[in-house]
């Protein structure tokens, strides 16, 4: 008990304080107030209650400084009563709340008395403070109990009861009595062993109340009961001692509550809680679970072994802030449409940055939790990573496409069938084998009807054979199918394999030939062979065509060979024809009209035979290239006049160059030619006229865009796109489109080798090709040239001064070529130009003259020279004269200067055959090049 103040002395009103704060209890303070005098006293533990400074009650106050911490709405009726107290005298009880120390607000009780004069005039006002904050609690809980136990009595919602200390009850209500299963009258006065069947049940309970009333402490506790019918529950009972006045326990008053259905929903939501445990812990999606209100997130374990978070608890904009920026705004907006627009399902794929820094493709699903009025509460979801799924798609879709290109070279088709999911894939090829367009959707119901009557049975017993885990036999059958289209009845040849798993077939996968061809062969030669004389001579014709089919094909290969073994002696032989013939028209000059005419005709054709030459080397990725860093969109715009030329005014050209566009490195004079080639096949496809467009592009390729692009590896490249709307392509001619000699033109209207040397020339530089086509739909040449990386500074405009002089010096020239004719022309051809040359037909000659003839500044050698080659024949003479520049000569690109067919870039080269103006530039380029 606190203290009394230190002005109390030992007269009545010390005396009356004390026995007042010994009545109250709790005291927190005492005061005293001298009412004429307004001088009020108080203790440091009643100033610390009305939160002020304990040093004030070291002085005298006056009322007013203590009543400015009585709660605003307190003041009024505290006043009031002292008021009321001070006019009437006696004693005085008041409660209110008043503001501690920390700001808050509790309830205190003053008690005291006002003692007047004999004139009724208030003379002091002692009192105590006692603090009844816990009193109220107490009394409000008590009030609370007191009604929920009339509602209860009331309403009898459970079991209700009361015993004297014997255990005997005095009182049940409703369900007391259900639980008995007796009627008041007969279980009023009985104990619990005399009412329950159980008897381990009735002592249980029996020993609790007993407890109960032993110990006078109240006790809740959960008990399982049984009821006559044979119903278990669970009951939460609360039990207290019943006292009489003088607080004697007389007996045990008690309620119970039915808390089987709470009971099974926690055991249910613990389980649920298990497996949501298990789950998360399993499963390897990272799971989240999202708390709106403050935005906090919680997250499993995966997202570290996913993604490298070691985060347990993030925030919502943690989450937001490792989307990849591109994709960000698009799922803030999602995300949010579904929860501000009541939705309660939400998917979506974005990329998701690890803990490297590098970015994940994940599918992120969730649902909104929304409480009774919609308001959203939490939303749990699960982020799975598609990286591999992704990667693998990719390389499917390649190794799809590499087998689509490796069937269709083979003229085969593939197909597949999912014995599980009962699917079918059949490629266009396929199809056509049963007369099924490429675009139409297919079952094994059109497998099946598409099969000829006669070998229907044959072929499904071959097919069960193949899908059965006992035999198990490879699928090798040959059969007519009836178109179900077209009704064409062709003969195919199928083999392929089941594939098992634990026990099942699961898929068969195989190819399959059209051999109709073969079998009508197979047919006219039996045909013959029953018919022999009669046919005999049909035979032989038949032979010869064979036979001429036969040399074409060996003339074919020979012309493959040539491109490398034996272009360097054709375009020698072209070179002397060529080279002289141009000397032959600059010596005549105009003099002879018809002379000319005639020169310029040979010229035209050798012209020709040395571009079917490099055509054929383009093909086969023999020709000499020298790429240099270009920009597409240059080249495109400086080839319109040309090609404007080229197509004819029946043709609309029509050029869309993109912008920003990015440099690659090739061949110029190569690419000009591939660009040439597809806008003069375009033309030929719209004979009647029509719009051709060339179109540039950058084109990044990863794994989110492979798909729209098959067969191109990932990276960066230029695209370079012709496009016309002429008669297109049937899958048959696409697939042979890029086959050298192969042509759906006129004879004598096409070579066939311009589609195959744009093949060759983009295969040999990096480039890959992309055909689109349909009939009567026009088509599409995609051409994809790899990005140069490395900085580029824009070159100027050549200008006429840069362009070199056609006619030389008086410089020294060595001519070195083992071919005396090819030899003579070039020492001719040098002489024409001014220059001083030397001739000899090897190394030994010419190191010989180089060592007589110092003066000379310039070796033009042959590459292809027996013993010695024109590459090591330069190499010997620059190690003897340093300063000596070299010009080389070739009809064959396999020689020592290329490196992958690509041309270092200090070579100087003259490809054979040339012409006087070609030889006069390259020489002053290498006289004037750094050798």
């Amino acid at each position: 008990m606190t203290s009394l103040p230190s002005f109390a002395t030992r007269d009545s009103r010390a005396t009356d304080s004390v026995n007042m704060a010994l009545a109250a209890g709790a005291i927190v303070g005492t005061w005293f107030w001298d009412v004429q005098a307004d001088q009020l006293t108080v203790d440091e533990a009643l100033a610390r209650a009305f939160g002020l400074d304990p040093a004030m009650a070291q002085r005298k106050l006056h009322l007013q400084d203590v009543l400015g911490a009585v709660h605003p709405d307190d003041l009024p009726a505290l006043s009031a009563a002292i008021e009321q107290t001070v006019q009437t005298g006696g004693r005085f009880a008041h409660q209110y709340r008043a503001r501690a120390t920390d700001g808050s607000y509790h309830w205190l009780e003053s008690i005291g008395r006002v003692d007047l004069d004999a004139q009724g005039r208030a003379l002091g006002f002692p009192g105590v403070l006692i603090d009844i904050d816990e009193r109220l609690r107490v009394e409000a809980e008590r009030d609370q109990a007191q009604a929920l136990l009339r509602s209860f009595v009331e309403a009898a919602p459970g079991v209700m009861y009361a015993k004297d200390r014997q255990g005997r009850l005095l009182i049940g209500n409703h369900g007391t009595t259900e639980l008995i299963g007796l009627p008041p009258g007969e279980y009023i006065g009985r104990t619990d062993a005399e009412l329950l069947g159980d008897p381990a049940q009735a002592a249980s309970v029996m020993a609790t109340d007993e407890r109960i009333m032993s110990s006078g402490n109240s006790e809740q506790l959960e008990e399982e009961v049984s009821f006559p019918d044979g119903r278990r529950a669970w009951w939460l009972s609360t039990k207290s001692p019943l006292r009489d006045a003088d607080g004697a326990v007389i007996g045990l008053v008690g309620t119970s509550l039915d808390i089987t259905d709470r009971k099974a929903a926690e055991a249910e939501r613990r389980d649920i809680e298990e497996r949501y445990r298990l789950a998360a812990q399993a499963t390897n999606d990272a799971i989240w679970d999202w708390r709106i209100a403050d935005g906090q997130v919680i997250w499993n374990e995966a997202l570290a072994s996913l993604f490298g978070h070691t985060e347990k608890n993030t925030t919502a904009q943690w989450w937001l802030q490792h989307i990849h920026p591109d994709d960000r705004a698009r799922i803030d907006h999602g995300i949010h449409a579904v929860i501000e627009g009541n939705g309660s399902g939400w998917t979506d794929e974005y990329r998701f940055q690890r803990a490297d820094g590098s970015y994940a493709s994940v599918l992120d699903r969730g649902t909104v939790l929304r409480d009774a009025d919609g308001t959203p509460l939490r939303m749990i979801g699960a982020m799975l990573d598609l990286s591999g799924r992704k990667a693998a798609e990719a390389a499917l879709a390649d190794s799809e496409e590499r087998l689509r290109l490796a069937t269709e070279a083979g003229e085969q088709g593939f197909w597949d069938v999912d014995m599980v999911q009962d699917v079918l894939i059949w490629p266009a090829r396929t199809k056509a084998m049963f007369g099924i367009s490429a675009g139409a959707p297919v079952t094994m119901d059109d497998f099946r009807a598409g099969l000829h009557p006669d070998d229907r049975a044959a072929t499904l017993a071959a097919f069960a054979a193949a899908c059965d885990p006992e035999q198990r036999k490879t699928y090798d059958v040959e059969y007519r199918t009836v178109g179900k289209e077209d009704g064409i009845v062709r003969w195919v040849a199928a083999k392929g394999r089941g594939i098992f798993e634990f026990g099942r077939c699961v898929r068969v996968l195989g190819v399959a030939i059209d051999i109709t061809a073969r079998k009508a062969a197979d047919a006219r030669l039996q045909e013959l062979n029953g018919q022999l004389e009669a046919r005999v001579r049909a035979e032989v014709a038949e032979r010869l065509r064979v036979e001429e089919a036969l040399r074409q094909s060996r003339k074919m290969e020979a012309v493959g060979q040539l491109t490398g073994g034996i272009a360097h002696d054709f375009n020698n032989m072209l070179a002397t024809v060529i080279g002289p013939l141009d000397l032959l028209a600059l010596r005549l000059g105009d003099s002879d009209a018809r002379a000319s005419r005639y020169i310029e005709m040979a010229l035209d054709g050798a012209q020709r035979a040395a571009q079917l030459t490099q055509r054929l080397l383009a093909f086969s990725r023999q020709q000499p290239l020298q790429p240099v860093a270009m920009d597409a969109n240059r080249l495109v715009a400086g080839m319109t006049d040309l090609l404007v030329h080229s197509l004819g005014s029946s043709i609309i050209l029509e050029t869309a160059l993109g912008a920003g566009l990015w440099w690659t490195h090739a061949d110029a004079n190569q690419l000009e030619n591939v660009v040439l080639n597809l806008a003069v096949n375009a033309r030929d496809a719209m004979p009647s006229g029509g719009r051709l467009k060339i179109e540039t592009r950058n084109q990044r390729v990863d794994l989110d865009t492979a798909s729209a692009h098959a067969g191109v590896p990932a990276g960066d490249y230029v695209v370079i796109a012709v496009t016309d709307d002429g008669n297109g392509m049937t899958p048959e001619v696409m697939a042979r489109a890029f086959d050298p000699f192969f042509t759906t033109k006129q004879v004598g209207q096409g070579t066939g080798l311009g589609l195959s040397q744009v093949y060759g020339f983009v295969q040999q530089s990096a480039g890959h090709v992309k055909l689109d086509s349909a009939p009567g739909k026009g088509t599409r040449v995609q051409v994809y040239l790899p990005r140069l990386l490395a900085d580029v500074d824009m070159p100027a405009a050549a200008s006429d001064d840069d362009a070199p002089a056609l006619h030389g010096g008086r410089e020294h020239i060595l001519v070195v070529d083992d071919d005396a004719a090819v030899r003579a022309f070039s020492v001719d051809a040098l002489t024409e130009l001014g220059y001083r040359v030397l001739a000899a037909d090897g190394a030994a000659s010419a190191l010989a003259l180089l060592q007589a003839h110092p003066e000379v500044a310039l070796l033009f050698t042959d590459v292809v020279m027996p013993e010695v080659n024109g590459r090591q024949l330069a190499e010997q003479a620059r190690a003897r004269h340093p300063q000596l520049k070299v010009l080389f000569a070739t009809g064959n690109s396999r020689n020592a200067l290329v490196d992958n067919n690509v041309l270092d870039a200090q070579v100087h080269l003259i490809g054979k055959p040339f012409t006087i103006g070609e030889l006069a530039s390259r020489v002053r380029i290498a006289l004037a090049g750094d050798g």
